[in-house]
């Protein structure tokens, strides 16, 4: 019986990691490249590149020689004050080609290398979506490749692959899983109180809160509601998103992110859109037309479903099957029962 059921675990193990792969990957690629490209121009158009990654800006190259290691060091290897807008051009280009699927996978691992190259060049550039399109985009580098929806399959004509793995996916959901548990144990061990919301009515006062002169925002109730609930739903998700809750927190999630964007000013505009983005890798190429269903009024709606949990659904098709091997084989007794019954007694 142990055999079996270690058996039975190792099975349910290899579909969790290895199982098909139904993630839209076309949403992560696409959206990191954007992320990447509106860094890229905002900073171009504002001096900003110049002023944090230039010969003579804020680290200058006689000080950063010393101190910037590989891959950073891309941007110190020639003293000509040029040379970092030929790196810009290029991660211009390569990360075009990652939102047009152009060569998607050497672009991934082009846009990775010179992202994190440029960030450690000068670490006072680092932001909060700084780390996780850093591992978005390493993702996107052994992602399912082509993608339905780019030039690789569209124009070069490369054929779809016939059985994408998941493992990909898997790496990029543990890591989202880890950002906000991390994110809940940091807020527990910092200034945001259990029981009290106080830490909400202080952010509403900030120069940075959009509504400030909006009273109805810092009553005590909604206070404790932004408190806890962003507690609650972000310390949670890493353990109900392989349940069959899945589709409704992490849709959940992304309007909370959404809120934010609306609430905030736009220093904190980016960082929420690559957190939406890399939310998509929990959503399933069905999830749309879940979503369709249920504002339509159909019952099943965004209720759980057996491929909800991809974890489980290998579980769930084997039972399916072995019901249907017994119906099978109860069928066939009843009909040689009813043969038996019709042959003439000797």
């Amino acid at each position: 019986m142990s055999l079996i059921s270690f058996r039975a675990m190792q099975t349910r193990l290899n579909e969790f990691f290895f199982g098909p792969d139904k993630t839209p990957w076309t949403l992560i690629r696409v959206g990191c490249a954007f992320l990447v490209l509106a860094t890229l121009l905002l900073m171009g158009i504002s001096g900003n590149y110049e002023r944090l990654y230039g010969h003579y800006g804020m680290l200058p190259r006689r000080v950063a020689v010393d101190t910037v290691y590989w891959p950073g060091f891309l941007f110190l290897i020639k003293s000509d004050p040029a040379w970092i807008w030929r790196i810009y051009w290029v991660m211009v280009a390569a990360a075009f080609c990652l939102a047009i699927g152009l060569w998607t996978r050497v672009a991934a691992a082009l846009t990775f290398f010179l992202y994190v190259a440029m960030v450690q060049r000068n670490l006072v550039s680092f932001n909060g979506e700084t780390g996780i399109l850093a591992f978005a985009l390493f993702t996107l580098i052994f992602a399912p490749w082509p993608q339905r929806f780019s030039v690789d399959h569209l124009v070069l004509k490369k054929p779809l692959p016939h059985r994408p793995e998941i493992w990909a996916a898997r790496f990029l959901q543990f890591n989202v899983c880890m950002m906000y548990l991390f994110t809940s144990l940091g807020k527990f061990a910092g200034q945001w109180d259990l029981g009290t919301g106080e830490i909400w009515y202080h952010i509403t006062l900030s120069d940075w809160f959009r509504f400030s002169n909006v009273e109805w925002l810092r009553n005590p109730w909604v206070c404790l509601i932004a408190v806890h609930g962003s507690l609650l739903v972000e310390g949670a998700f890493a353990f109900l998103v392989w349940t069959g809750l899945r589709l409704p927190l992490v849709l959940l999630l992304m309007v909370m992110h959404a809120s934010i964007i609306v609430l905030f000013d736009n220093a904190l505009t980016f960082f929420n859109i690559a957190a939406m983005i890399v939310l998509c890798g929990f959503l399933e190429t069905g999830d749309l037309d879940r979503i369709r269903r249920f504002f339509r009024g159909d019952e099943c709606g965004l209720q759980p479903h057996a491929t909800t949990n991809r974890g489980v659904s290998f579980s769930w098709t084997v039972a399916e099957s072995t019901v249907c091997q017994m119906s099978r084989r109860g069928l066939t007794a009843a009909t040689t029962r009813c043969h038996l019954s019709r042959e003439p007694q000797s």
